[in-house]
């Protein structure tokens, strides 16, 4: 993949951290989603499996970015989470983050280093999602981001998986996707909210 479309991929991940609403950081994330997606397609060898496996991630982008949209666009909640941490200090606890799990984080065989560390920057960034987002549907989207770097050290790997493993992978994302977009709804609708906080019965 090229420099600057890792660039994007990884500023797509630290704003869906800094944004307000939900649904645009759905939009962001399935953006990124897109992105690995489309970057993968590009950079896939000339062997047909190559082409194949990454026509599949490029579906399984558009498959879980659109549920992920579609449950974000149906459940409107009644009770905004104003408690959050502000904009500023979440970009910028999630940026500490994504730095030094960058600079902890050893090679770990890839062709290329730039790669290396959008992957880990990429899992950071899932893992600063669950941390400082009180949504459930934030936890959705830290998955996706995560499993986006993984993509992204997949598809600079040398090697590749067989292409019935990959489609395994794809479908059981898909299907993660769609169940907990069915429990957010079903959560929205129980508690009038989806901040976590409220399933434990300590929301202030």
């Amino acid at each position: 993949m090229s420099a600057w479309l890792l660039a994007l991929v990884t500023l797509a991940g630290l704003a869906a951290v800094a944004a307000r609403r939900p649904l645009p950081a759905a939009a962001l994330v399935a953006a990124q989603t897109l992105l690995v997606g489309a970057g993968a397609l590009a950079a896939a060898p000339g062997s047909a499996h190559g082409t194949a496996a990454a026509a599949m991630l490029l579906l399984k982008g558009v498959a879980v970015s659109g549920i992920t949209l579609a449950a974000v666009h149906r459940v409107r909640e009644p009770r905004p989470h104003d408690d959050e941490p502000a904009m500023l200090a979440r970009l910028g606890a999630a940026l500490a983050l994504v730095l030094v799990v960058v600079a902890l984080v050893p090679e770990f065989g890839l062709d290329d280093r730039a790669a290396e560390r959008t992957a880990a920057a990429l899992v950071a960034t899932g893992l600063a999602l669950v941390l400082l987002r009180r949504a459930t549907l934030f936890a959705v989207l830290a998955v996706l981001v995560a499993e986006n770097g993984v993509a992204v050290a997949a598809v600079t790997a040398g090697g590749v998986l067989p292409l019935v493993v990959e489609a395994g992978i794809a479908f059981d994302l898909v299907a993660l996707v769609a169940v907990a977009a069915i429990m957010q709804r079903r959560i929205v609708a129980a508690f009038g909210t989806s901040d976590s906080s409220a399933l434990r019965g300590v929301r202030d």
